[in-house]
């Protein structure tokens, strides 16, 4: 009788332990890109995990990892970058646009990691940036306004250096982002903002919104038109408004299947 008691309080935890741990799937009614292509070549390519959520991005020249934990939030983000590209020596720049291989973690080294952080309300609180190359302080704070992030507060050594104030339309779009620099002494400078215009059309990166990036990853539509202005004192060669314009083609179920007659969506 011990023994069965035993076995049934192992079941009843174990069963509980299932339950508790069950996967949960998400973006079931958006199409999830595979792959985007440009010139009849894949430029970018996508991988999933079983919730449907975005774990690997891969590029020729770069190459992102995601892990989730099992509420699907989004825990670390490993980034392999080719850093040749910058380099100020023209062969090995050269070299690096001309490359074959794409990158990946066995041919090239982890260059940083995003940790993230939730209150108890599943909400992003604090994104940490780890570069493993030094050991500055860099993060991200913040903000929210009707479940959404309001502001982003970014923080070097410890000390506020800039910070975003994001606005939506009714539909949940990213219709503003304003940049503020902020001084050592704490005055607040408008830097730059960003305006966006949308189509009425569905937007596909919906499925990345698990990354926590406002805008692209969570608007409802797509961006028809992008104004940058900066405000702060340039060079004589830079344009203070810089403005982009984007076209799509669409498939029957109203998502994009080209942009501006170059980039092509491949979806699962």
């Amino acid at each position: 009788m011990r023994k069965l008691a035993l076995s049934l309080t192992f079941s009843l935890v174990f069963f509980s332990c299932e339950k508790d741990n069950q996967l949960i799937i998400e973006n079931t009614d958006i199409p999830l890109i595979s792959k985007v292509i440009i010139a009849g070549e894949s430029y970018y390519e996508y991988l999933y995990n079983d919730a449907n959520l975005v774990t690997e991005e891969k590029s020729k020249f770069h190459y992102t990892r995601h892990i989730y934990n099992d509420k699907n939030q989004l825990t670390k983000s490993d980034f392999y970058w080719d850093m040749s590209m910058a380099s100020s020596d023209s062969h090995v720049s050269e070299a690096a646009m001309n490359r074959k291989e794409w990158v990946n973690p066995f041919n090239t080294v982890k260059s940083m990691i995003h940790a993230f952080d939730y209150n108890e309300n599943g909400q992003l609180i604090r994104k940490t940036y780890i570069r493993l190359s030094d050991s500055n302080s860099e993060y991200n704070e913040f903000t929210y306004e009707n479940d959404r992030i309001s502001r982003k507060t970014m923080y070097w050594q410890n000390a506020i250096s800039y910070y975003i104030d994001n606005v939506y339309d009714e539909n949940g779009n990213l219709i503003k982002e304003s940049k503020y620099r902020v001084s050592p002494t704490g005055v607040s400078e408008l830097w730059t903002t960003t305006e966006y215009e949308y189509d009425n059309m569905q937007n596909p990166y919906q499925s990345f919104k698990r990354l926590m990036n406002p805008g692209r990853n969570t608007n409802q539509n797509n961006i028809t038109k992008e104004t940058y202005t900066i405000h702060f004192e340039a060079d004589q060669w830079t344009e203070k408004v810089q403005i982009t314009e984007y076209t799509y083609d669409y498939n029957v179920n109203r998502y994009p299947i080209r942009v501006n007659g170059e980039a092509e969506y491949v979806y699962k």
